[in-house]
């Protein structure tokens, strides 16, 4: 009997026995043995009971051909797959099959008999063998399946999970190398706030998460935010929880719901007195009143919840999507969770005896029983109330974390993990096979408990666990990392080992169960790395050493206290011997504080409670803690830190004082560990400990303590403010640099290979970016190049309308969103590039914290040196206020309509001035106005002597006495910033305190709202409120003339910030330089650096954040960050090479590549037919100038008034200029900016570049012959102030502010230029519309091949890894658009004849107005040319015609608007806009008799396939120039997409996999010749793009320092198509490679769209090779075709008919190893 039980034992990992803490041996004894494998499903009460369970086990290990699971790790190789057969199967032929994560598979065959043999059993009359399969190559870490079957079909395929493991837990840069942070360790429920609901919550951890990061903490560790049991409230254990895999709701923070603000009822009845009277009883409590907590939270959440499902879910709003979404994600196990919840408060509201499912009825106890699953149906709303709860959790939990990322707290959130699950409770019930019911864990006798714990939690049957592939503890990782950025493991140990206690046995008689500690670590570390989630584990009291030995290397944090370290000689470790790799701390949260250790107070309360088993433990206790005192004093004074005058002895501190607290704190922060964590009591000096084990209620109030500050007074602690000045000295906050392209070693320059730009916003989000990434990898692209992910104005499309550069924007990413795509990146070796939006942020709405304290402080405001406002622009209304053109109307006829709303805030005490979404704040020195009105009715109903009104008058003097708006210095400012929130939050506790004045309050705000009734008072109180604040309010159309904030071009909604502010930069770079930091950014994309005030500066800024990042920071060089700038060139420009950057984003290559492709010599023809049709002959540089001047006077005027202002200013300043007037200089400035021949110069420090004289001297000469003034003298004054030439001699007052001056000008000229060209002459100007381009010219009409490689080798040159742009998220067209219409250059007869046909057959569709025709000749010519742009290359159907109408009628609408001509976006032509809509639609009638359609598609069809070959070609040369190639979202297919927002819509990226995975399988099966050419026949589909894409981003990922660092040689062509091929050479390290891309497809191809391939298009035409790049043979990449170089006169090149014999484009490579063909001919 004895042998069977001890075997089943062994296998079943139950101990022998163990030693306890005194180092007594305790054998297990048989009948606990048989009690804990009966718990476990294996009776074992007999011999034959044991023999049954111990085969059945044999079984259950050699029936199955692969285990359930195995875990291995990444670095240990061969992974050793243990296979299991009949011995007569083992010399068949096996197939296997690898199926990785990532959706790749690997293969192979083997014959089990030649494997190495491991093992061999004899079961019901058959022999099974074990054979080891060795896997010697590398999987990447992730959860793959493992697939074994026969290669002839028989038998049953056997499938296992096979997790690869890295090789150690992540740890933070934070805490990398000498890095070492410290944080609170916090009871949640127990913070105190002003504002919570009687328990801490999440809008608590989110300020407290504030708050650490303003004292410089890394981290806070929170108790278990575990699910507990809603229906008794009063289970308040955290370690006892119902599921570990969800959350607590009583944490919800009710009022930050969204449906809060949505749901009248809701706020009703929480802001009713008797409602706040009971939440302020229970913020009063020290203790938690949890069921009181809950009654109040559950009524108020199930009207939210009542709410949500009649305006969200019936109606299927995004918000509904959203949780649907959520629970589709967690599916099963969130339904369960919600089911056994919902019937847990079902019984329990009939039995309050009930306590868990074990006490319902039978049918109840399968969670899959039919009962079940009828009670879901019948009570489908209840449940789904639950899951509405988690979702709210989930939401606010994520929201915490990612705040606390964004604040770049080195660590964030932590959150604890409990040991295990009540019994009673979800987990259990759903998976109750995977408990051991019969047993719970505990923990053996030790000195405080000498009859050991038992903790009531059942304990996880490791077998089952394994047979479950761990997915049980794979969710709960995951469930508690997701938002977390550490995760403490309660009782690590449980790992390896747990101590079970049977059920009826003694607990001294327990014994210790092993688990697969190796596969659980290997997990461990998975989940880690894939959360970016520290580990740390609380390894105290007996562990055994080979746990801690097995936790270190794979960084798992031990747990070392203060309490407990010591030396052989029983004193107190000194802080150097702690180690490095753990958590230190003074205590937790189970043992007493520091004030109470230190007083005896926890052995005082032992001793009352009789929890000592004697007297002599309890004597020997309180001499043991008399000893520790005195050995506490001996070691701080070792260390210096004892406060200073105090004697040794423990009499000089009869009770922790705080400079005692901090001198202890301060003897911790000095160890080496990398974290140190303050328990939260002991910054407020708080006896009692939140928790004393081996008591429960009433006994001692465990899981119940408050502290005794609110959240919002801490900083008054004593403690605190003497703990954390030491705490931040002996631990200082540093940035750590973090990885950086997978390194690990900091910033470090990283060249893209190519980028891929990805438009991000609430219908497209960061996880469905992360899900892309595999197929972007495939694709060969290095870098996700994303829109901004900075929080922007709610709805945005682009991202470009910022409110907090510090948070990421929730509709698109939270944290866990962007630590998962971050994470998916890195698994793939690929980066990210950020577009970075520095110059501007999003105003109005109500959500830019720091507008709106701009708009309440005014001047005084801490932010108003943030934005670049003119507060003093003019003597007139708006000194000392800001101009805000937001009105619909007058302001007078909105004011009288009473659209503009006064409401106060009662819970921040704040007034508000609402006009719909829009709010602006009240100036607190204003409030008594309000307050103060008619104060006598308040007088009458309290009576004067009340002590609420005399508060109440109090606070309005105090108000009053706030430091002006015009008190700018310093300590003013400080002054009215702390003192209005003061003053506030005292107004916010008047008004719930009083109803009175509440009331009172209320119906001031109703007076102050207006009434247009007779004999009211009107709206003269609002006007006059409004009169004193820091705005106007206006009518936008006063923006143009009057604004006083600089805008983004003409965008009142978008404030320019003054980035020259090194304050500026600090705070909005501040989650950037995290990002870089952390590495999870590889380099930024800047946007509009035109509009900033110094560029280079700003870059040089950049960098130099960078270098004080990288691994070696006085090693880094001057562009250690890889940046990019949005910088729009003319032709005959060159970007400033002292600007520390790598290029431009691209458009000064779209546009000479664009060109390439647009046939030169047909410029005459072409502007003679353009001239003809529209009836008139423009000049592109005059309509640029004379919209120059339209912009300064209908959108700029304003901007333009304040720096003639400014220049006023300068010349009156001087003798020689005064007699300038302010209209001489206004005029004379607006002419030089009109013949500016740049966007802007780069004048900086009163310093010029000789580019910045040659630009400003030509504009000056051209407005000098222009104007009409007869003394000429005023350009050359304003000339020497441009150039900064005017202030020398003069004062350094005079020499500051015409520097000023002339940087501010350059702010100017820049948006004039821009919305003068690209957003009016764009729309004007239409000859060719291929050139109509950002960054493109067109007057300049087509490039030469000559200009093109001139342009290539210069950025090779300078530029080397600049952008390559084709289309972007700002192409006025997309690049295959622009490829179509280019062809069009060169069929200008064919155009001819087909613009006269149409205009003739549409005749009668244009409308006749008061103006003339609709739409006119040169809006008509547009449309043509747009239409063919777009066409579908398949026949359109009705369907088809009806989508195209809708797209062109909109981008029509926009085009005449942009023009100015006929509408305008200020002013609309409502009747010229409708005709034009009625032509758009008249054209596209799907109608048989449509004679347009019928001549039009011809020709469409013709022009297309010219165009798509042109595509190709402009592809294959952006993929192979010198730079980087991006590629626009979904353009790897044909995109003939418009201007945004028809270039934003969404991408079928299920159509690319599929296309790709297809083109894969074609060039595998039937190689790249028969793959090229299906493609090529088949043109329309637009897959031929993708494979060239494909293709030749494979090369450039193969070949990248040819492509990164290489020469540009172009190479000369002859024959008679010479010039139809763009022909260079690139060449790096040995390797060489010939591009050769033919253009001007239309003459190659013919009109019969013959391919361009063979002798018949290129007869004669070679490229020569130059001798240095000659090889025999060459191979083209796209094809596999060879090529033999050919001696073709004194020469040596090849022949274009044979290159192009079948496919019209080549990459060669050289077909053998380098050398000339002189010595091949000598041997």
């Amino acid at each position: 009997m004895s042998a069977l039980l001890d075997q089943l034992c062994e296998r079943c990992g139950v101990l022998p026995g163990y030693r306890d803490i005194w180092d007594g041996l305790h054998q297990t004894p048989d009948t606990t043995k048989r009690a804990l494998l009966a718990a476990m499903g294996l009776p074992a009460n007999s011999d034959e009971e044991a023999a049954a369970s111990l085969q059945a086990l044999v079984r259950r290990e050699w029936a199955r051909s692969l285990p359930p699971v195995m875990v291995v790790r990444e670095p240990a190789r061969p992974h050793r797959i243990a296979i299991a057969l009949p011995l007569a199967e083992e010399t068949q032929a096996w197939r296997w099959r690898l199926q990785r994560e990532s959706g790749a598979e690997d293969r192979g065959e083997c014959v089990p008999a030649d494997l190495e043999a491991a093992g061999r059993c004899d079961l019901d009359g058959l022999t099974f063998v074990r054979r080891v399969l060795p896997l010697d190559f590398p999987v990447e870490p992730g959860y793959h399946r493992f697939i074994l079957e026969r290669t002839d079909g028989q038998g049953e395929t056997a499938e296992m999970s096979f997790i690869v493991a890295p090789a150690a837990c992540y740890v933070p840069p934070a805490i990398q190398g000498e890095g070492r942070a410290w944080g609170f360790a916090a009871q949640l429920y127990g913070i105190r706030s002003e504002r919570n609901w009687g328990i801490g919550d999440f809008g608590d951890l989110r300020n407290l998460i504030e708050y650490c990061a303003a004292v410089g903490a890394g981290t806070v560790l929170l108790n278990p935010l575990h699910a507990l049991f809603p229906d008794a409230p009063e289970h308040a254990s955290p370690y006892s929880p119902s599921s570990r895999s969800f959350f607590n709701t009583l944490y919800l923070d009710v009022e930050a719901i969204a449906d809060f603000a949505e749901c009248e009822e809701a706020r009703t009845m929480v802001h009713v007195p008797q409602f706040q009277a009971r939440l302020r009883a229970l913020r009063a409590t020290d203790q938690v009143d949890y069921r009181g907590v809950a009654a109040l939270k559950n009524q108020v959440l199930e009207c939210l919840y009542e709410h949500f499902r009649s305006e969200h879910l019936d109606h299927d709003s995004e918000r509904a999507q959203g949780f649907r979404a959520f629970q589709a994600e967690h599916g099963e196990g969130l339904r369960r969770q919600a089911l056994f919840e919902a019937l847990q408060a079902h019984f329990r509201a009939q039995d309050s005896a009930v306590w868990g499912w074990p006490a319902w009825p039978e049918v109840y106890h399968d969670p899959h029983a039919p009962a079940v699953d009828a009670f879901c149906e019948a009570h489908l709303q209840r449940v789904e109330f639950f899951e509405y709860l988690q979702w709210q959790a989930s939401n606010q939990l994520a929201a915490a974390g990612t705040r606390s990322w964004e604040l770049g707290l080195g660590i964030g959130v932590m959150l604890d993990l409990a040991i295990g699950v009540a019994e009673g409770g979800a987990a259990a019930w759903r998976r109750r096979e995977l408990y051991a019911l019969g047993a719970s864990t505990g923990a053996p006798p030790d000195l405080i408990n000498r009859m050991g714990q038992d903790w009531g939690l059942p304990p996880w049957i490791p077998q089952r666990l394994t047979d479950a592939a761990y997915a049980p503890f794979i969710e709960l990782l995951r469930a508690n990392m997701r938002d977390a950025g550490a995760l403490r493991l309660d009782h690590v140990m449980g790992l390896q080992r747990l101590f079970w206690v049977a059920r009826g046995l003694p607990i001294a008689e327990g014994a210790y169960v092993l688990y697969p500690f190796d596969d659980l670590l290997g997990i461990l570390a998975l989940e880690s790395q894939r959360n970016r989630c520290l580990v740390v584990g609380e390894d105290l009291g007996t562990v055994p050493d080979a746990v801690r030995d097995a936790l270190h290397p794979m960084n798992v944090l031990s747990t070392r206290l203060l309490y407990f370290e010591r030396q052989d000689n029983g004193r107190l470790q000194p802080p150097q011997a702690y180690p490095e790799n753990a958590v230190a701390a003074v205590t937790t949260h189970d043992l007493p504080t520091l004030a109470g250790f230190w007083q005896g107070l926890d052995i005082d309360l032992r001793d009352r409670l009789h929890l000592f088993p004697d007297d002599e433990v309890r004597n020997e206790q309180v001499v043991t803690r008399s000893e520790d005192r005195a050995q506490l004093l001996v070691a701080l004074e070792g260390e210096g830190v004892l406060p200073p005058g105090s004697g040794m002895q423990p009499v000089a501190f009869p009770e922790m004082t705080p400079e005692l607290a901090a001198a202890v704190y301060t003897y911790l922060a000095r160890a080496p560990s990398k974290l140190l964590l303050v328990q939260m009591e002991d910054g407020f000096g708080v006896h009692e400990q939140p928790n004393l084990p081996g008591t429960v209620e009433p006994v001692y109030p465990n899981w119940r303590l408050k502290m005794p500050l609110n959240l919002e007074a801490w900083h008054d602690s004593p403690y605190l403010q003497a703990i954390l000045p030491a705490l931040r000295q002996a631990r200082p906050v540093v940035q750590v640099a973090g990885p950086a392209g997978g390194t690990g070693e900091g910033v470090r320059l990283w060249i893209p290979r190519a980028t891929y730009r990805l438009q991000l916003n609430r219908d497209f989000k960061l996880r469905q970016a992360t899900a892309l990434l595999p197929y972007l990898d495939e694709l060969g692209v290095s870098h996700c190049y994303l829109s901004p992910i900075f929080k922007a104005r709610p709805g945005s499309r682009h991202g470009y309308d910022i409110t907090d550069h510090s948070s990421l924007n929730p509709e698109i990413a939270g944290a866990e969103d962007f630590e998962q795509f971050v994470a998916t990146l890195k698994r793939r070796g690929m980066g990210q590039i950020l577009d970075m939006v520095p110059n501007h942020m999003g105003i109005m709405g109500a959500d830019n914290g720091w507008w709106l304290d701009v708009l309440e402080n005014g001047p005084a405001s801490r932010f108003a040196g943030y934005f670049d406002i003119d507060w003093y622009a003019s003597a007139g209304e708006l000194p000392g206020r800001v101009l805000l053109p937001v009105l619909g109307d007058h302001y007078g006829v909105v004011l009288e309509s009473g659209e503009l709303r006064l409401a106060f805030d009662a819970e921040q005490g704040a007034f508000s001035v609402f006009y719909y979404e829009h709010r602006f704040p009240v100036d607190p020195r204003e409030y008594p106005r309000i307050l103060g009105h008619d104060l006598a009715r308040l007088q009458a109903r309290l009576g004067t002597e009340d002590a609420a009104l005399l508060e109440f008058q109090s606070l309005l003097t105090a108000f009053g006495h706030l430091p002006g708006r015009d008190s700018v210095d310093a300590e003013s400012v400080a002054e009215r910033n702390r003192d209005k929130e003061v003053h506030k939050h005292h107004l916010a506790s008047l008004y719930v305190g009083s109803a009175d004045i509440a009331q009172f309050v209320d119906e001031n705000v109703t007076t102050f709202n207006g009434t247009s009734a007779p004999g009211a008072g009107g709206f003269d109180l609002m006007h006059n409120l409004l009169q004193a604040q820091a705005f106007r309010l206006a009518f936008w159309r006063v923006a143009s003339d009057e604004i006083n904030y600089r805008r983004f071009f003409d965008i009142n909604d978008l404030a320019a910030l003054r980035m020259d502010n090194p304050e500026v930069f600090e705070a909005t770079h501040r989650l950037v330089h995290e990002l870089l930091a952390r590495g999870y950014v590889n380099g930024l994309r800047i946007d509009h650096p035109d509009g900033l005030y110094d560029p280079q500066a700003y870059f040089g800024r950049l960098q130099a954040m960078a270098a004080a990042m990288a691994p070696n920071p006085e090693e880094a060089n001057t562009r250690p960050l890889y940046l990019v700038v949005e910088k729009i060139l003319a032709a005959h420009e060159h970007l400033p090479e002292s600007w520390p950057v790598h290029g431009t984003t691209g458009y000064d290559f779209a546009a000479a590549c664009g060109g390439l492709f647009v046939d030169a010599a047909a410029e005459e023809p072409f502007t003679h037919l353009y001239q003809n049709f529209i009836h008139t002959h423009p000049d592109f540089n005059e309509m640029v100038r004379a919209n120059k001047h339209l912009i300064m006077e209908i959108s700029l005027a304003g901007e333009l008034q304040v720096l003639a202002t400014q220049l006023t200013r300068l010349a009156k300043g001087d003798r020689r200029t005064c007699d300038f007037t302010f209209n001489s200089l206004r005029g004379a400035l607006a002419e030089i900016v009109a013949s500016f021949p740049v966007y802007r110069t780069y004048v900086a420090n009163c310093e010029t570049a000789p580019d910045d004289v040659r630009y400003v001297e030509w504009a000056v000469g051209v407005a000098k012959r222009r104007s009409q003034a007869t003394d000429t003298s005023i350009f050359d004054f304003i000339r020497d102030v441009l150039l900064a030439r005017q202030g020398q001699g003069r004062s350094e007052d005079y020499q500051q502010a015409a520097c000023a001056f002339s940087m501010k000008f350059q702010q100017y000229s820049s948006p004039v230029m821009a919305k003068a060209v690209e957003d009016t002459t764009f729309y004007q100007y239409n000859r060719l519309l291929a050139l109509n381009e950002v960054g493109a010219e067109p007057h300049r009409f087509g490039v030469s091949l000559a200009a093109f490689h001139h342009e290539n080798q210069a950025r090779a040159r300078r530029w080397p890894h600049a952008m390559l742009a084709g289309s972007t998220h700002d192409s006025k067209r997309s690049e295959d658009v622009r490829a179509r219409l280019a062809a069009l250059s060169e069929m200008p007869d064919a155009w001819r004849r087909a613009l006269s046909r149409w205009s003739k057959l549409n005749r009668s569709k244009r409308r006749r107005l008061d103006v003339g025709r609709a739409p006119c000749r040169n809006d008509e010519y547009l449309l043509y040319q747009t239409l063919l742009g777009i066409w579908p290359f398949e026949a359109a159907d009705a369907e088809t015609l009806a989508q195209l109408s809708e797209r062109i009628e909109v981008y029509m609408t926009k085009a005449v608007r942009e023009a100015k001509v006929n509408s305008s976006w200020i002013n609309p032509n409502a009747d010229y806009e409708a005709a034009t809509g009625d032509f758009v639609r008249a054209l596209l009638a799907p109608e048989p008799n449509n004679l347009f359609l019928r001549d039009f598609v011809p020709f469409a069809q013709q022009v297309a396939r010219v165009g798509a070959f042109n595509s190709l070609g402009q592809l294959l040369l952006r993929l192979t120039s010198p730079g980087v190639p991006d590629l626009y979202q979904g353009s790897e297919l044909w995109d003939f997409s418009l201007v945004d927002p028809d270039n934003r819509r969404p991408v079928d990226y299920a159509q690319r996999q599929a296309a790709l995975q297809s083109i894969r399988t074609a060039c595998a099966e039937r190689g790249e010749a028969a793959c090229a050419g299906e493609l090529l026949a088949r043109l329309q589909d637009g897959q031929i793009k993708l494979y060239l894409t494909w293709k030749t981003l494979a090369l450039r990922r193969e070949c990248e320092v040819l492509f990164r660092d290489g020469d540009y040689l172009p190479l000369k062509t002859h024959g008679a198509c010479a010039e139809q091929l763009c022909a260079f050479a690139r060449h790096a390290a040995g390797e060489t490679l010939l591009v050769l891309v033919p253009r001007l497809f239309g003459s190659l191809m013919g009109e019969g769209g013959r391919l361009p391939v063979g002798d018949g298009v290129w007869g004669d035409t070679w490229v020569e090779l130059p001798p240095e790049r000659m090889h025999v043979q060459w191979d083209n990449v796209l094809t596999g075709q060879t090529v033999d170089t050919q001696a073709l006169g004194e020469a040596h090149g090849l022949l274009l008919a044979q290159v192009f014999e079948r496919f019209p484009y080549a990459l060669l490579r050289a077909h053998d190893r380098p050398h000339s063909l002189t010595e091949e001919k000598q041997a």
